[in-house]
């Protein structure tokens, strides 16, 4: 499975470069997957490091160059905070911390910048701009001397305070897919600060209240890259091993995704979603109607609606001009499948931790792990 994994890896990289799939063009942030994936799969000889990240210190600020003012926008905050963590994991973060790129984004006045995003209502899209906001604080703390615990301490104690009764931000009664894969973005920086979650298992418990028969999270069959990465990522928060249910259900989630992995080695968002045919459809229908709330049901019908549009039968992002087919293999995909498969593996056998490259930096790729690591080595 490793092994495929890399081979993937191996044909979409192109020198310094990479591509998102094997038919897209060239992107910054296929790069920075490339370098995610080859981490993560403690695979040094899948790339150049020096050169990857020469290459990526060029483009984020050639993009930089093409705003005439701060850019706030997503495409651009996630391609910078990809950066860092990538540089990070190359190990190549210090020389060049990109000081000028992260200290126009620290804001001055973290409330402020929250509520003009929405984070603590649940916005959709807004827990991104929550964790883009902790990420540059925390690198302007750690790697360029300014005192931004004050500020952090802020953003910690807004989102707890903000909290429903799920342990996310959102005003709805029931529970629904948007509102675990927005407010993951807070839980990553949560485990990076080890902040300690007062309705942590009503956390799980709603997610897992999500999951369909394969142990896929998503609001349309077949799961998805965010979607299943996000719910396992909060049902393995945390020093407790997976119980109960929860136990079952992961391993169910670690045996469907390892039958899912392409035979080129890739993961692709959804092997469910198309062909739009009649199997198809009923899918869709069984997947829409056995929603555990009325909110996840309306949610699903709507994914429902919308995905069974031409227009919708492929993936369209801002990684990549090329739209991609739901099930073709990518390497956002890849990187988070195998992303779930190595949390999975860590809860159930934490001493396994060692076997993956975890990223040492705030935000998606980071582990609990690295801590203790770091705890024994003092």
């Amino acid at each position: 499975m490793r092994e495929a994994a890399a081979r993937f890896v191996r044909s979409v990289s192109e020198g310094d470069s990479a591509r998102l799939t094997a038919n897209a063009e060239v992107t910054p942030y296929a790069l920075c997957f490339r370098v995610f994936l080859a981490h993560l799969l403690k695979r040094p000889d899948l790339l150049d490091a020096e050169a990857c990240a020469r290459q990526m210190r060029q483009s984020i600020r050639e993009v930089r160059e093409t705003q005439a003012e701060k850019p706030t926008g997503k495409p651009y905050r996630q391609l910078l905070t990809f950066t860092l963590s990538a540089l990070s994991a190359l190990g190549m973060l210090e020389e060049d911390p990109l000081e000028e790129l992260v200290l126009e984004q620290l804001p001055l006045d973290v409330r402020q910048y929250l509520d003009d995003a929405g984070s603590l209502r649940g916005q959709a899209g807004a827990g991104n701009q929550a964790m883009f906001l902790a990420i540059f604080l925390l690198h302007a703390q750690r790697y360029l001397g300014q005192d931004c615990g004050p500020q952090v301490s802020e953003w910690v104690d807004l989102h707890l305070n903000s909290m429903n009764g799920r342990g996310f931000w959102s005003p709805r009664a029931g529970m629904t897919h948007l509102e675990f894969q927005n407010g993951y973005h807070q839980y990553e920086i949560f485990e990076y600060l080890d902040t300690a979650l007062p309705a942590l298992d009503a956390s799980k418990q709603a997610v897992a209240h999500l999951a369909d028969v394969e142990g896929h999270f998503a609001p349309y069959p077949g799961g998805g890259g965010c979607h299943d990465y996000d719910a396992v990522f909060v049902l393995t928060y945390g020093e407790q091993a997976p119980q109960g249910r929860i136990a079952k259900l992961l391993q169910l989630t670690a045996r469907t995704l390892l039958g899912e992995q392409n035979e080129d080695g890739g993961f692709g968002e959804s092997q469910r979603v198309r062909p739009w045919q009649l199997v198809g459809m009923l899918r869709h229908a069984r997947h829409v109607f056995g929603a555990p709330t009325r909110d996840a049901l309306i949610e699903r019908g709507r994914y429902w609606l919308a995905l069974s549009r031409p227009r919708n039968a492929r993936i369209h992002t801002h990684w990549s001009r090329y739209s991609r087919r739901w099930n073709e293999s990518d390497l956002w995909d890849t990187w988070f499948r195998m992303m779930a498969i190595a949390r999975i593996d860590v809860a159930f056998a934490p001493e396994r931790a060692r076997h993956w490259g975890f990223i040492d930096y705030p935000g998606i790729g980071y582990h609990a792990s690295l801590r203790h690591r770091e705890l024994a080595a003092k």
